[in-house]
């Protein structure tokens, strides 16, 4: 019976030795530094990005009177692999503070709405509506936009994990069994062990937030750092 595993508790603890301050000693290996790296040379096939940077809109969602800040990222994905591929996009934002947010999570469409018409760009969709088959070539592009809740107004930096991008994906065994969900064929589910979980190349992107939170809607987050990592 063919089965899918969703790998959440196996990449949160991979992902958690990767974002971890350092316990050992200078002259021990920390886990982290035994984590795969992306292969130089794309091992396979690879969407082309295109980004601005992360900005704030706030406004008041309907039946409410308090208004409300949200961040967003525009981008246009491009496919130039030379064949379709399914494009299933993932970002996810960690702040220095330790928030952990989801693109989409707890995000009323009226944000979408609101995104859109700032931008004047009718074209423009929504997480759920670019998902799914990117056809190839340049004049196929999808313009797309990732929506988050507010910001940590404490947090000083943040990094932006964006998957979906690659087809590459590499198995790494875990310093521990853990439990995960295992899915069936028929949609059932349960519950196994397993001491490996599968990386799949992200973007990451590491944004510092200059100013003080007041003033944060009026500064716009300055890019320090951009790299490929397997997450």
């Amino acid at each position: 019976m063919n089965r899918i595993i969703i790998w959440v508790a196996a990449v949160a603890i991979v992902a958690g030795m990767a974002m971890a301050e350092p316990t050992t000693a200078p002259a021990e290996k920390s886990p982290a530094a035994t984590l795969p790296k992306p292969r130089i040379v794309p091992a396979s096939w690879e969407l082309k990005l295109d980004y601005q940077n992360p900005q704030p809109i706030t406004l008041c969602l309907a039946g409410e009177t308090k208004p409300q800040t949200f961040w967003y990222v525009l981008y246009r994905v491009t496919n130039e692999t030379g064949k379709d591929q399914i494009f299933v996009p993932d970002f996810v934002l960690y702040t220095d503070t330790g928030q952990i947010l989801r693109a989409g999570e707890k995000v009323p469409s009226e944000v979408f709405t609101a995104i859109q018409k700032r931008h004047n760009d009718p074209l423009l969709l929504d997480q759920a509506h670019i998902t799914g088959k990117i056809l190839q070539g340049q004049d196929n592009f999808k313009g797309g936009v990732a929506i988050w809740r507010d910001i940590d107004p404490n947090a000083r930096s943040f990094d932006i994990f964006i998957g979906g991008m690659s087809g590459e994906r590499v198995k790494v065994k875990l310093p521990e069994p853990v439990k995960v969900t295992v899915i069936d064929a028929e949609g059932n589910k349960q519950e196994t062990t397993t001491d490996e979980a599968i990386l799949a190349k992200t973007l990451q992107l590491h944004f510092w937030l200059p100013g003080e939170a007041a003033a944060r809607s009026a500064n716009t987050p300055q890019l320090e750092k951009k790299e490929w990592v397997m997450r």
